[in-house]
């Protein structure tokens, strides 16, 4: 009878380190898609805001980038909770699970001003543009859910 006890104890015992350790890696799996996902937004973003040759109009929820060949839009859909990047009429959908997002633009700073101070700018004036956004995405047969948070400053280097 103790036997049985203890066998029942120590399966209990390993049963929950089994499960500890299953949800444990489905959180950290889903931490590296989700930051995957975050880093491959946020590099595409940067790259056309690094190439583009000015800013056609912004606002907290979407940002216009001036090209030679055409604009881009990046537009952040808060009921759709997806961050969209339209080039040539063509619609690719960056990232999902957005819960918010916010573009900003501003100028260079002044030569006496303090560390990382920058003038708010126009879209004529902008010689940076500021993003950003957190999202999450829920663990895979989970109440959990991993949360991302990515922010940026890029220089408009054709400007």
């Amino acid at each position: 009878m103790v036997g049985i006890a203890l066998g029942m104890l120590v399966l209990a015992a390993v049963g929950s380190i089994y499960l500890f350790s299953l949800t444990s890696y489905a959180s950290m799996a889903n931490y590296a898609e989700l930051n995957a996902k975050n880093r491959m937004a946020s590099d595409t973003i940067s790259r056309d805001i690094r190439s583009a040759s000015s800013v056609a109009s912004v606002t907290p929820s979407q940002l216009v980038l001036h090209f030679a060949k055409g604009d881009v839009t990046y537009t952040y859909d808060p009921e759709l909770a997806t961050l969209t990047r339209l080039q040539f009429g063509q619609p690719r959908i960056l990232l999902n699970n957005v819960d918010y997002l916010d573009f900003y633009l501003y100028q260079r700073p002044l030569t006496n001003s303090a560390y990382e101070q920058f003038p708010p700018a126009t879209p004529t004036t902008a010689k940076m543009v500021a993003f950003e956004w957190s999202s999450s995405q829920r663990v895979y047969l989970s109440v959990k859910s991993s949360s991302s948070h990515q922010a940026a400053i890029v220089k408009l280097r054709n400007k």
